[in-house]
């Protein structure tokens, strides 16, 4: 992936911008000559006290995909210890 401009898509620098189809979840904008990514969602409190973060830096746009796509994949997988934490049958309190 090649880090572009985001004038060069079609963004105006400073204007949040959706990451779409690539990251879906979050909007992104340059903020000093670094991209900002803010997630759109909600974290609970377990997913936020194990990792999970509700803004990203990079200073590429493949940086930046990448560590939102694994924050993604970590507050998924929070969510469902969660769920087994709080009692799902066969699971444990």
């Amino acid at each position: 992936m090649v880090d572009t401009p985001s004038a060069a898509r079609g963004a105006v620098e400073g204007v949040p911008t959706e990451l779409g189809d690539l990251c879906p979840g979050w909007f992104s904008e340059r903020i000093g000559g670094r991209l900002v990514a803010r997630r759109l969602g909600v974290l609970s409190d377990y997913q936020r006290g194990r990792g999970c973060l509700d803004e990203m830096t990079a200073r590429s746009v493949t940086e930046l995909l990448l560590v939102c796509e694994a924050q993604n994949t970590l507050a998924e997988r929070l969510a469902v210890a969660e769920t087994t934490a709080r009692g799902v049958p066969g699971g444990r309190s």
